[in-house]
């Protein structure tokens, strides 16, 4: 019921303005104004708070009579709550000025309207509070169904035991247990007398020390061989035709690291042709295991790729050997197998193998 008891300053002076006028037929009521001091007129000031057109010109129509003079910043406040002492002073104010600043009939319509409009918006509020009323209602009614249901869950406690069970038939005996162990052995009889030791003989004479051997000329500390050094990046160029409908020639260019983790390594192939009937461009990826032996390297590889020629994938499986020439130039040859998942590919030949040899630099 709160909101029934503040009603806006807005709503007040509406109410109380077409209270004490009445209807626009009616004469004006002659009476002898009371002693109230009168502030001057204030300029009208812009209602911020106010939304209805009709309230507005109540307002701006109040404060032009003088009826509603403002606080001493010259603020209005007009959506704030009003007090009865200000409402008393409203009044006076009115009875005041009634027998010479009668209100004609367009300014009585004018505050009949803001009237029925603070009216309205009274009436929303109403509505507000019992929609709230009924929504409390309905929490208090869904609070109190789950409590009944709270109440009415079961005790969690331990059940009843239940009976012993008849006792089973006895099991049938045992076998015969081995036989045991042979006692312990008698103490043994005790060890004669030792015989004496016999004389020792004489140490024989120390013979004469030789010369010492001429000193030799000092020699090279031994360093053993040193593993040739080898680089772990590379680029690679290879040269290459295809053996099933050998009738067209490709390139194929490698680049890779093949000492990422102990032996292990990757690379990444792109496949280009250069001329005649060939599989088409393609680009794959491959994980590859390394040995090395001396200046060898034997290097096994397992990946897959994509081919842009015939919009199909594929796995590859490729084997091949380098020989380090010096340090940073190698030649390689290998050996690849495709297999071909999907695509524009004739399933009778989705087998594609080749072999290739070329040239890598490491850095």
């Amino acid at each position: 019921m709160k909101y029934l008891r503040a009603l806006p300053t807005v709503s007040v002076l509406a109410l109380s303005s077409a209270l004490a006028l009445g209807g626009a037929a009616q004469p004006p009521i002659q009476t002898t104004p009371a002693p109230v001091q009168t502030a001057p007129a204030p300029k009208p000031a812009p209602a911020a708070c106010t939304q209805g057109a009709w309230a507005k010109a109540a307002i701006d129509l109040v404060t032009q009579k003088g009826l509603f003079i403002g606080y001493p910043d010259g603020s209005f406040d007009w959506c704030s709550n009003i007090t009865r002492q200000e409402v008393a002073q409203v009044l006076a104010r009115l009875l005041a000025q009634m027998p010479e600043n009668t209100f004609d009939a367009a300014e009585l319509d004018v505050l009949r309207r803001g009237t029925a409009e603070a009216l309205a918006g009274l009436e929303e509020l109403r509505a507000q509070l019992a929609e709230q009323n009924k929504s409390i209602e309905d929490l208090r009614a869904q609070i109190d169904e789950l409590r009944a249901a709270l109440n009415a869950l079961p005790t969690a406690g331990a059940g009843e035991a239940g009976a012993v069970g008849a006792a089973g038939p006895q099991g049938p005996q045992g076998e015969k247990g081995e036989t045991g162990a042979v006692g312990p052995q008698g103490p043994a009889g005790a060890t004669g007398p030792q015989g004496p030791a016999g004389p020792q003989g004489e140490a024989g004479p120390v013979g004469p020390q030789g010369p010492q051997g001429e000193r030799g000329e000092k020699g090279d500390p031994y360093i053993p061989p040193a593993d040739p050094f080898r680089y772990g990046n590379y680029v690679g160029a290879a040269y290459y035709s295809i053996l099933q409908q050998n009738v067209g020639q490709m390139v194929r260019l490698t680049a890779g690291n093949d000492q990422i983790y102990g032996g292990f390594g990757v690379r990444v192939t792109g496949d280009v042709t250069l001329r005649g009937e060939t599989p088409g461009n393609s680009l794959s990826g491959a994980v590859t295991y390394r040995g090395t032996t001396g200046r060898f390297d034997g290097i096994l590889g397992v990946g897959a790729g994509y081919n842009f020629r015939n919009a199909s994938t594929f796995g590859e499986l490729s084997i091949g050997v380098d020989y380090r020439v010096v340090d940073r130039v190698a030649i390689f040859a290998e050996a690849r197998q495709h297999y071909y998942f999907n695509g524009n590919v004739n399933p009778n030949s989705r087998n594609l193998s080749s072999i290739a040899a070329g040239l890598k630099v490491r850095f």
